[in-house]
């Protein structure tokens, strides 16, 4: 691996593969505050790939404040941290062995993530990620910037890592996230395919590998 570079990793669906949680709290959720069930064809097209007020305005049928939407989107939040636990949902395959290279490499890394803090709280008590990542060099989006497709997050991470955008290997498991790293002037993007199975992703500018999980990463590659 060259060791002049800064590598930032997407967190949700690249080093845990939690999409299905997601899912499922937002069904659990939505059917307590709509008092009604949520069929799989709900599920497919109102709920995965959709952002919180697009799932809680379809479900709820009105117009919510964003203020509305953050309370709503902690109770979900609640369940899903939740589900991670009574689940023990590990790290992706191979991530604990490519962190700790990157750590003996003293290759600087950090995380770029749309989740919020409470989860994020929960990933680094539940994974010692304090072994691999400074806290405040962590960028949290969500209630504190735009989020991912917005270029934000990158910008403030490839900040925190002090080196250039075409030094940074980005990993992502979505086309937002690919959409951010590259508007941020990544180029060299990695998609994480084990959790979407989007392999449509290596087809997006600026990803030029496609791995299902960190078994298949090969560091002298890079």
């Amino acid at each position: 691996m060259n060791k002049d570079i800064g590598v930032i990793f997407d967190f949700n669906g690249t080093c845990i593969f939690d999409g299905k949680y997601h899912n499922i709290s937002w069904q659990r959720y939505i059917e307590e505050l709509s008092l009604q069930p949520v069929s799989d064809r709900d599920m497919s097209v109102w709920i995965a790939g959709k952002n919180p007020k697009e799932i809680l305005e379809h479900f709820l049928g009105y117009e919510l404040s964003d203020n509305m939407i953050d309370q709503f989107s902690e109770e979900k939040e609640r369940i899903y941290r939740s589900l991670i636990i009574k689940d023990n949902v590990e790290l992706a395959p191979g991530l604990e062995s490519f962190l700790n290279y990157l750590l003996l490499a003293q290759i600087p890394r950090t995380i770029a993530t749309n989740t919020d803090l409470g989860n994020m709280n929960l990933y680094f008590e539940r994974y010692d990620l304090g072994k691999w990542f400074r806290w405040e060099d962590v960028v949290i989006g969500a209630g504190n910037m735009p989020i991912k497709p917005s270029p934000e997050i990158y910008l403030a991470a490839i900040n925190k890592l002090g080196l250039p955008a075409e030094k940074i290997v980005a990993f992502e498991d979505s086309e937002s996230g690919v959409k951010a790293a590259y508007a941020a002037g990544i180029r060299h993007i990695i998609a994480v395919t084990g959790d979407s199975w989007n392999t449509s992703l290596i087809k997006m500018d600026g990803v030029y590998a496609s791995i299902k999980d960190f078994t298949e990463l090969n560091p002298d590659n890079f």
